[in-house]
């Protein structure tokens, strides 16, 4: 209890911040999984190529227009913008794939392959805008463009403002997914391909859907990665470990072990360096132990993950 009194303010908001980031990774890498049956290697570019269409358009659109920059005006370009990345890459890569029998291992060596090429196209791009156009195109924050609440400052207003994110964008994908006809066709088409297609529901266009929606989450999530981490080419993909144990430590089938694995990784990435690793004067470098040492632990005892501990316990509960 002591422990919990004694956090400082800002290590506790930082530590929801960073939750609510893996919370929106973790929501689409999870619903990569949930489509396609394998975690993407290049799940972490949608997310720079995110943080990249938002910067740019706050400097090539909004400010040449007049109009007072802040990141939420380029949320709608981005959900475009990284939701047609998602689609082009399951329409050009993992369908094809998938339609001649690929197991596990071809589509994730095939998106190692796609993550190198929107790498380089996203290095191509801040290259060609910085020699071209004088403008700084890496090491970049956009936190200079959040928009900050009244009487808060920076931390609290990107903890109040993210946590608003993910509780929205939780809520449709639950909507969207549970109370709706167009999901209950999307999660019928997802279980039994065949038999979908044999009661003539376009595949697909559902799996379309799916890959828009994996792209539109994971660019909104780049947009709040870049407010902390620098904005380069290697943004998503340094983090991307984190995004796969956040999705295994909460379960990588359902939309639920995202949002409980992101925020046991953020939690315990930022509250564990503070508390745990410095106090032992162990460098923050090996942060990243604390949440692995989650997986194993998890892994031995609930392989579904704590998705599936609440699902049995919720079982438990109505018998």
């Amino acid at each position: 209890m002591e422990l919990f009194v004694n956090i400082d303010y800002p290590t506790l908001a930082r530590a929801v911040i960073f939750s609510n980031i893996y919370v929106l990774l973790a929501l689409g890498l999870n619903l990569t999984y949930i489509t396609t049956k394998i975690p993407s290697f290049a799940h972490g570019d949608l997310a720079t190529i995110g943080a990249y269409v938002s910067y740019l358009s706050i400097v090539f659109l909004f400010t040449q227009l007049g109009v007072p920059a802040n990141v939420y005006l380029t949320i709608p370009i981005v959900a475009l913008a990284t939701g047609a990345v998602a689609v082009l890459s399951y329409v050009a890569v993992f369908r094809p794939m998938i339609r001649r029998g690929a197991g596990i291992t071809p589509l994730m060596i095939a998106s190692f392959g796609l993550h190198f090429v929107l790498f380089a196209s996203v290095a191509i791009v801040a290259d060609y805008v910085q020699n071209t156009f004088k403008v700084l195109s890496r090491n970049v924050l956009l936190a200079r463009w959040e928009f900050v609440w009244p009487g808060t400052d920076l931390l609290t207003s990107v903890m109040i403002n993210s946590t608003i994110m993910v509780v929205v964008v939780t809520a449709l994908l639950y909507i969207l997914l549970y109370k709706s006809r167009y999901g209950i066709v999307m999660r019928a088409s997802i279980d039994n391909l065949y038999l979908a297609r044999a009661v003539g529901i376009n595949v697909e266009r559902v799996f379309a859907v799916a890959w828009l929606l994996i792209g539109a989450v994971t660019g909104i999530a780049g947009i709040y990665m870049a407010m902390f981490f620098p904005m380069t080419e290697e943004l998503g993909w340094l983090r991307l470990a984190v995004v796969f144990v956040a999705s295994v430590v909460g379960g990588l089938s359902n939309i639920y072990g995202a949002v409980l694995g992101g925020y046991v990784v953020g939690l315990s990435l930022v509250l564990g360096a503070a508390y745990i690793l410095t106090p032992l004067g162990v460098p923050t470098e090996f942060q990243l132990a604390i949440p692995f040492a989650f997986v194993i632990v998890i892994l031995l005892f609930a392989p579904q993950g704590l998705a599936g501990i609440v699902s049995k316990i919720v079982e438990r509960g109505r018998r």
